[in-house]
């Protein structure tokens, strides 16, 4: 259930700041557009559990895209522009090793992995 309330949470702000990324800004360049689609793709697909190590680099990636493009313009976003972004890179790389939980399509598709710890022989 933490895997999935750590998924559900980054998939819900990637979906929030790229929206507002793609509705915002007319003469926005191709790396913002790019990185707005690339947000929203990988929020959907974090929600769902879908190719879920991808989908969090993914984020990572336009983590670092809203890092890098992002104004300082009061009330542009959600949060604080660069805060947000650390945040959400940090976040990220830890979806990314932990993978996709019991609750996703991953599990569905792939099937669940078991981790056998086997005792020390003496």
């Amino acid at each position: 259930m933490g895997l999935l309330l750590l998924r559900a949470a980054v998939g819900i702000v990637l979906l929030i700041q790229g929206g507002m990324k793609l509705t915002q800004q007319a003469d926005a360049g191709i790396g913002e557009w790019t990185a707005g689609w690339v947000a929203v793709a990988s929020g959907f697909a974090l929600l769902a559990g879908f190719l879920t190590p991808l989908a969090a680099a993914l984020a990572l990636v336009s983590a670092i895209v809203l890092w890098i493009y992002e104004a300082p313009a009061p009330g542009a976003s959600l949060f604080l522009p660069k805060l947000l972004a650390a945040f959400l890179g940090a976040v990220a790389v830890a979806i990314v090793f932990l993978g996709p939980g019991g609750f996703s399509l991953d599990a569905r598709l792939f099937g669940l992995r078991e981790i056998v710890i086997h005792p020390r022989q003496s």
